[in-house]
């Protein structure tokens, strides 16, 4: 988390490459719709309250892994056999479990970081290989930078001090805040900046198809070991 001193710049600004009209294949995960909209609900409050922050709605909500680069680019034929290799390779794993939050404030935007599980390095080595099989490594965007996946409830619109978001966020109770969900594909979007504004449309999908390991129960458990978890989090805020 940044200090209480600095403030939060605004989002909307174009980064390297980026230009007006111009749009970026990347590999996400996206939360289920049920995870998705408890998220929206529970930090809509806060968030409203927050003067310059404009949230993320639900269907926007993504956990980028592995971009692909630029959609001007990639050639047809390239983009096929990038999926193909994704889909092949990401075939052989299995569903796994991945934790939310709590939220910290970032240098332009509020956001959950995610519990970093074995299982999602997997998956971005595997995408990497896969774009290894057509494209040298000095093509791959980010290439051998470590992963540090998060999801951005909402973005800066205007510089705002760090510490007056804080405050809100802890006035909410939310520095125990974690909400569990489970990934079971991994979505090929198409990313396009245009009025302030980041949307995307679902280019292909590849599935994780291995069925999971048995969960052995052991004496002395008492609930799931997976799937939605509301643990940290208040009855007041997860009421409806």
């Amino acid at each position: 988390m940044i200090t209480s001193e600095m403030t939060v710049a605004s989002r909307w600004w174009w980064r390297p490459g980026w230009t007006p009209g111009r749009s970026f294949y990347d590999w996400q995960v996206t939360p289920t719709q049920p995870v998705a909209d408890k998220l929206v609900e529970i930090f809509a409050p806060v968030l409203t309250r927050l003067r310059g922050f404009e949230q993320v709605d639900a269907t926007r909500l993504r956990v980028s892994v592995q971009g692909i680069g630029f959609v001007d680019g990639v050639k047809g034929v390239d983009l096929a056999a990038l999926i193909a290799g994704a889909r092949d390779l990401l075939a052989a794993h299995a569903p796994f479990p991945l934790t939310f939050g709590p939220p910290v404030v970032a240098a332009d935007s509020v956001r959950l970081p995610i519990a970093l599980p074995e299982e999602l390095l997997r998956v971005r080595e595997d995408l990497v290989s896969a774009l290894t099989g057509v494209w040298i490594r000095e093509r791959i965007p980010e290439f051998g930078e470590p992963l540090h996946p998060h999801l951005t409830l909402a973005h800066a619109a205007e510089p705002r001090p760090v510490r007056a978001i804080e405050a809100a966020l802890a006035a909410d109770g939310f520095a125990d805040f974690s909400l569990d969900d489970t990934v079971s594909e991994v979505s090929l979007v198409e990313l396009l900046c245009e009025n302030s504004r980041y949307d995307l449309c679902e280019v292909s999908a590849a599935e994780l198809l291995r069925a999971p390991d048995p969960v052995v129960e052991r004496v002395g458990d008492d609930g799931p070991v997976f799937g939605m978890s509301t643990r940290h989090v208040g009855a007041d805020l997860l009421a409806g």
